[in-house]
C-alpha cells in the first residue's frame, strides 16, 4: 500500500471530487470513464486515490464532461421509458467541475472522501457499495436506508433507493445481487466480482 501523502492545490482536489460525485450520481464507474477515455482501466482509480499523485487537465475533463452528457441523456430516456417524469442534468461541461468560488492557493493533502458529504441516495449507495465493506454481508433495505440515513444526516425514506438499487442489481454495472434473508426478506449482497476498498 502506498504510504505517500501527496500536496495538491485545492481546485485540483475539488474537481477530483465533483467528478467523483457525478459519476456516483450517474452510477458510473471509475473503469467505464477510463475505458472512455482509452486508458488504463485503473486511470480514474489513480485520480480518486489519495496514495497517488494524479491530478486532471482540461483536456480530460472536457473528455469527461462529453461522457457525462451522453449516459445522462441515456439515463433521461431510460427514466421517461419507466414513464418516470423526474428530469436530470442532461448537458455538461468543464464549467460543472470548477468550483464557483475562489479557493486558496496553499496547497492541501490529497484526501478524498470514500462517501462524498452532501449527496444523494444514488451516489450515496453507490458509495457505500463501491468504497466500503457494508454490502459484503446481506443486507436489508431497512438496514440500507438506516445506514446511508447515519452517513449522510438525512432522513430518506425507502422508496428514496427503490431507482438506485433496481440500477445496481441489473445491467451491464450490475454490483449487487439479490438474496432472500430467513424471514423471506429480499437482501442485498455485493457479487464476487465487486471488490470494496475500507470499512
Amino acid at each position: 500500500m502506498n504510504k505517500n501523502t501527496w500536496f495538491i492545490f485545492p481546485i485540483e482536489l475539488y474537481i477530483i471530487i465533483q467528478i467523483r460525485k457525478i459519476r456516483l450520481e450517474l452510477d458510473i464507474s471509475g473503469e467505464d470513464i477510463s475505458d472512455y477515455l482509452e486508458k488504463n482501466e485503473k486511470y480514474i482509480g489513480h485520480m480518486e486515490s489519495a496514495g497517488n499523485n494524479s491530478k486532471y487537465n482540461d483536456e480530460i475533463l472536457s473528455q469527461i464532461a462529453i461522457y457525462f452528457t451522453k449516459i445522462a441523456n441515456e439515463r433521461q430516456k431510460e427514466l421517461l421509458k419507466l414513464k418516470d417524469h423526474t428530469i436530470i442534468k442532461t448537458e455538461y461541461t468543464i464549467h460543472d467541475f470548477y468550483p464557483t468560488e475562489i479557493l486558496s492557493n496553499e496547497k492541501v493533502i490529497k484526501e478524498i472522501p470514500p462517501i462524498p458529504s452532501g449527496s444523494g441516495p444514488a451516489p450515496t449507495l453507490n458509495a457505500l457499495i463501491e468504497a466500503t465493506d457494508f454490502f459484503k454481508k446481506a443486507r436489508t433495505l431497512n438496514e440500507i436506508v438506516t445506514k446511508a440515513n447515519e452517513v449522510q444526516n438525512e432522513n430518506w425514506e425507502a422508496s428514496d433507493f427503490t431507482r438506485p438499487l433496481d440500477r445496481a442489481v441489473k445491467g451491464k454495472n450490475q454490483r449487487l445481487k439479490i438474496i432472500l434473508n430467513e424471514s423471506g426478506l429480499n437482501t442485498y449482497i455485493l457479487t464476487k466480482k465487486s471488490k470494496p476498498k475500507n470499512d
